[in-house]
């Protein structure tokens, strides 16, 4: 290989590691509003669950992750995880999402406190121990939980590099194009096919990630992903003619 060969490939290189460092403060200030505001979700489908069913185990279930939630809520993550026992509340101990998902996690509520453990971990960066927790989420019948599930799943995906399958995950937990949590999602899919293209991957996912860029560009819904797909178009160098 000539000096010449080797220059175009070490500019190529560096080209792709300051493109890839655009890519990633992206994804953290993003993750964020997609993962802590899953306790709104979770929040919305425990009312559910109280309210529609009435066996005694989810119940009983329900009452624990009531107990638990001023800790989740208030980011007090350690006890979140693994309750206090120094308080009783209504007579009843408060036990952490751990051992709640240990308890009850053949129940719907017991799915619901796997998708606040999963979160929970997720944000401290402990995403091996998360996915058993979000394997259990996306068994709930609820579809949010479900979606929160495959959404942590594609998280623990992309920390491990695993950007194929991260991108398909997010495509899961998208749903219908009328839910509230597709564009999101989708959102995330693209930043995984725009990784897989700057790190070796198929010859189609820089197209992958252009075409749901423009998706969202041309859905013109008014979130805060329209300037961020534009972002991700420019630096896959797409420009509409």
């Amino acid at each position: 290989m000539s000096e010449i060969e080797k220059s175009e490939m070490e500019d190529q290189n560096n080209d792709a590691v300051v493109q890839a460092s655009e890519v990633d403060p992206t994804v953290k200030k993003l993750k964020t509003i997609g993962y802590i505001v899953v306790g709104a979700v979770v929040f919305a489908s425990a009312l559910y669950f109280y309210n529609g069913m009435n066996t005694a185990k989810n119940e009983e279930a329900m009452t624990a992750l009531s107990r638990i939630s001023s800790y989740y809520d208030s980011g007090d993550t350690k006890k979140a995880l693994e309750g206090d026992p120094t308080r009783n509340i209504r007579g009843g101990q408060v036990i952490g999402l751990k051992a709640i998902v240990e308890e009850y996690g053949g129940t719907d509520a017991g799915r619901i406190a796997g998708l606040q453990a999963g979160s929970v971990l997720l944000e401290e960066g402990k995403f091996q121990e998360a996915v058993e927790y979000f394997e259990l989420a996306v068994k709930s019948a609820d579809p949010y939980v479900s979606a929160g599930g495959k959404a942590g799943l594609a998280a623990c995906k992309e920390y491990e590099k695993q950007y194929e399958e991260a991108a398909g995950l997010y495509l899961e937990a998208s749903g219908d194009k009328n839910s509230s949590l597709y564009e999101k999602y989708i959102f995330f899919a693209a930043i995984n096919y725009e990784k897989m293209s700057l790190n070796g991957g198929s010859s189609g996912s820089k197209e992958k990630a252009i075409e749901i860029y423009k998706n969202i560009v041309l859905k013109n819904s008014g979130s805060e992903f329209i300037n961020e797909a534009k972002m991700g178009l420019t630096r896959l160098n797409w420009h509409d003619n």
